[in-house]
């Protein structure tokens, strides 16, 4: 059980993972991939105003050339583990064809991951987290229907198998998806991301079918592999929350709690619910960034674009005055804690473990160096508090990956937004520390946080 000393600051439980995330296709910049369109983001990267410039042109930030680097910053931050993707595209040409030149980049970011530094002061090994699909997938693929086509499944499951026979002698903890709820709103509710579709319930009930029958399979073989790997997913979870609620009426009572309530289920547990049900989760990852409140409105738009209808009869209803980031996301803190303790994720969980595996500050800004970013720091800290809150309340929480280690490309939203805890020049990718690198480094040594830590306030 975590605990507070004399010394005012919060001490994590005994071989808690720190680490940081990050995803192939918004870090690594294959030139390959950019020039040949090898995945469906890498063609739609090229579409005419479906990414907000600059975009990059699919280089990202050039972590294929500076992954040896990049291992070094993470190695720096005292982190013990590291949450990165295989960049499926890359790796999976066609039907039984997979690349060994792009297999062996993944040899070498995990052994180095893995390799005892003798003689340097982060010499500890780094526990990888790999991520099968963080969203993209091969071109190939996309062009036959992607996930609304069941031989996507059928193939992800052959693309595990390679991943497990190579690498599985050395990845213990394996992510299927991504964020299932987030691929499919973009992808078929708004229509910001591909395949591009517009409240198309019935695709979007064939991609869910697809994305699940995809996780089956994968876990099923990794299990047959090593019985003892771990094999979960990583979910987003917002915190829905109606405003009235609780002020002059019960929930149940409350009509825009109706809204809230269907968004919670269809976006927050239905896929974790039949993952447990074919007892394929072995563990859960939390991505969090912030809660959403909405009241019924018939009538109302999709809010990531006011030119679509919102199916959920629900209209985006934020919370006056309160702190955003740069992409208008509420910081609430205090989301997390209800996220990790809600009663109905607790039921199903039924103690499995959860790792914190995304979870991070947006600012957007040019190409200005920024590294006095407090307004990051705090929001680390108050997100951890949240954490050790839930963890003293029961929650079995793991671990904590920040979200991310660099400035990244943020998909339909292109290079501006920066989460990073390392600054990158997007023209000549040159790395530079953030101050909150430093803070988390401290995090990570200390296995907790100072309460009395002085930290900046964010910036308007």
């Amino acid at each position: 059980m975590s605990s507070q000393n004399r010394t005012n600051s919060l001490k994590f439980p005994n071989k808690f993972y720190w680490g940081t995330a990050t995803a192939a296709f918004q870090i690594e910049g294959h030139p390959e991939e950019a020039l040949g369109k090898l995945s469906d983001w890498s063609e739609w990267i090229g579409r005419k105003d479906k990414v907000q410039k600059p975009t990059n042109d699919g280089r990202a930030v050039n972590h294929y050339e500076q992954m040896m680097e990049d291992v070094d910053l993470i190695r720096g931050m005292n982190n013990n583990a590291y949450r990165f993707s295989f960049n499926w595209a890359r790796l999976h040409r066609g039907p039984g064809e997979f690349d060994e030149n792009a297999a062996k980049f993944y040899d070498t970011l995990l052994d180095q991951l893995l390799q005892d530094k003798a003689g340097l002061a982060h010499k500890a090994r780094i526990e990888p987290f790999a991520t099968i699909v963080h969203f993209t997938i091969p071109t190939w693929l996309a062009k036959e229907g992607g996930w609304e086509n069941s031989n996507t499944a059928n193939e992800f499951q052959k693309f595990t198998e390679f991943l497990v026979k190579r690498y599985g002698d050395r990845i213990k903890k394996w992510v299927t998806h991504n964020e299932p709820n987030i691929f499919l709103g973009f992808g078929y509710e708004s229509g910001i991301w591909p395949p591009g579709h517009s409240n198309d319930w019935n695709r979007y009930f064939q991609a869910y079918q697809g994305l699940l029958l995809g996780h089956q399979l994968a876990y099923k073989t990794i299990k047959e592999h090593n019985p003892d790997a771990q094999v979960g997913l990583a979910q987003n979870l917002y915190s829905y929350e109606s405003k009235d609620e609780g002020l002059h009426e019960k929930k149940w009572q409350s009509a825009n709690a109706m809204p809230n309530a269907v968004r919670k289920q269809l976006h927050n547990y239905a896929f974790i619910e039949s993952c447990i049900e074919m007892d394929t989760l072995d563990f859960l990852g939390v991505n969090y960034y912030t809660r959403f409140s909405y009241k019924l409105n018939p009538k109302a738009k999709d809010n990531a674009d006011p030119n679509v209808d919102s199916s959920f009869w629900g209209e985006l209803d934020p919370h006056p005055d309160s702190e955003t980031n740069s992409l208008g996301w509420e910081i609430y803190p205090e989301g997390l804690y209800k996220v990790l303790t809600d009663k109905k994720l607790t039921t199903m969980l039924e103690g499995r473990p959860i790792y914190i595996t995304e979870n991070g500050y947006s600012k957007v800004e040019e190409n200005e160096l920024d590294i006095e970013d407090g307004y990051r720091i705090k929001f680390i800290r108050d997100h951890l508090i949240a954490v050790h809150r839930a963890i003293n309340e029961g929650a079995n929480v793991r671990g904590y990956f920040h979200w991310s280690l660099l400035d990244n490309f943020e998909w339909a939203l292109g290079m501006k937004p920066r989460f990073g805890l390392v600054h990158v020049d997007h023209t000549s990718f040159v790395r530079t520390k953030k101050k909150s690198y430093d803070y988390y480094s401290g995090v990570a040594k200390n296995n907790g946080i100072v309460l009395c830590s002085p930290v900046a306030a964010t910036p308007a």
